[in-house]
């Protein structure tokens, strides 16, 4: 007889493993699904000549939605992650200077609203990072971790999902999914009865936006500023701008290095064209090199690659408690379908996927980053 596990969550992002911590209070009797070799999604460690960092440009705006969001992150890894905000405008470089980014006028690009999340003058200040968050809730999960297993179709009887088939012949069974992978592949996943062919189609056609992200390793110092920057070159086009950010200069081997971060958004159906890609990137990097002239000389590395949707929700209506419609038992955590965006989406949903649920995660007393958290941190790397 096959084994019922009492959750099973297809996805170990940010959201998948925020839930995974939450429900692994509870019962070890989850199985997380992940397609990958590994979990931690796109927030994910990298090794850079300065150190380890983010996987790309990562950014939390100051806001009350911000604040309740790392609450609930923090209350799973025991550990405030940002006890600190501070306030620095972004910048922009146009007629030669640098000034005060304002905005994008009557002209602002198709993914606006994706692209706005990192332009926000107010910031909380991470004492733990990304790519620590997700690796100390993947040590918080209790259940079975498989890696390497795909979806692909979901199974129901009457309004509830009885299993997943897996890797095209394996098959789990539990009592409740969640879903935390990208919502257009519900068009192909979800069974026939459960949505209707037009919101199908709609799922698969819907425009997604995809990250374009490109890691720069500078050979030397080029500024100072900590400022987030808004490129865009003094000409229209169907690119659209890069926002970026350099790190502190670091001394490797007694040499001074810098890294910085850039991202641009392209949609997902073009993701494979190389030339859009391309095109993309050589945007990026004209304009950096517009606004600091030697910066590209000498890099040290470069580091390009695309985060999969990190934005688009496809119109998917779900009920109140985040299930779809015609399948109870199945909540939707993909945190493209949060109204916020970004890192803070995907911590408010997961948080609206465990409440709906039926847990309520307490906040015990959470140190900062010093002394006992700090040791904590480290193991995490």
């Amino acid at each position: 007889m096959a084994h019922i596990y009492d959750y099973a969550i297809i996805g170990s992002g940010l959201t998948g493993l925020s839930i995974a911590a939450a429900l692994s209070r509870e019962t070890k009797n989850i199985a997380l699904i992940e397609a990958a070799d590994l979990p931690f999604g796109s927030n994910k460690k990298v090794n850079f000549p300065t150190g380890p960092m983010n996987n790309g440009l990562r950014f939390v705006p100051d806001s009350v939605l911000s604040e309740k969001a790392l609450r609930f992150l923090g209350s799973l890894i025991d550990v405030n992650v940002a006890p600190e905000a501070s306030e620095e405008a972004p910048v922009t470089y146009e007629g030669g200077n640098f000034k005060t980014f304002l905005g994008f006028g009557e002209n602002p690009p198709a993914f606006y609203e994706e692209f706005s999340y990192f332009t926000s003058s107010k910031r909380l200040d991470l004492a733990v990072e990304p790519y620590q968050w997700t690796q100390m809730l993947f040590e918080k999960f209790t259940g079975t971790f498989m890696p390497r297993s795909y979806v692909t179709k979901f199974h129901q009887e009457g309004e509830r999902v009885t299993h997943v088939t897996v890797n095209g012949s394996k098959t789990v069974h539990a009592q409740n999914f969640i879903f935390a992978g990208s919502v257009k592949d519900l068009a192909l996943l979800l069974p026939e009865d459960a949505i209707s062919v037009r919101a199908r189609t709609k799922l698969a056609k819907n425009t997604y936006w995809t990250s374009l992200c490109l890691d720069i390793c500078h050979a030397k110092p080029v500024t100072d500023s900590t400022a987030m920057h808004v490129l865009n070159g003094t000409t229209q086009d169907e690119i659209g701008p890069c926002v970026g950010k350099f790190h502190a200069p670091v001394e490797v081997e007694g040499a001074p290095l810098q890294a910085s971060q850039w991202m641009t958004f392209i949609e997902q159906e073009v993701t494979e064209d190389s030339e859009v890609v391309g095109t993309a990137l050589k945007k990026i990097k004209r304009q950096i090199k517009r606004a600091y002239p030697e910066a590209l000389d000498n890099v040290k590395l470069e580091r390009i690659f695309v985060t999969p949707i990190i934005a688009g929700n496809g119109d998917i209506k779900l009920s109140a408690n985040m299930t779809m419609p015609e399948l109870e038992n199945l909540w939707i955590a993909s945190a493209t379908v949060h109204e916020q965006k970004n890192l803070v989406g995907a911590l408010l949903q997961a948080e609206m996927v465990v409440a709906s649920l039926g847990f309520k995660v307490e906040a015990s007393e959470m140190p900062s980053v010093s002394d006992e958290s700090e040791s904590m941190t480290e193991a995490a790397l």
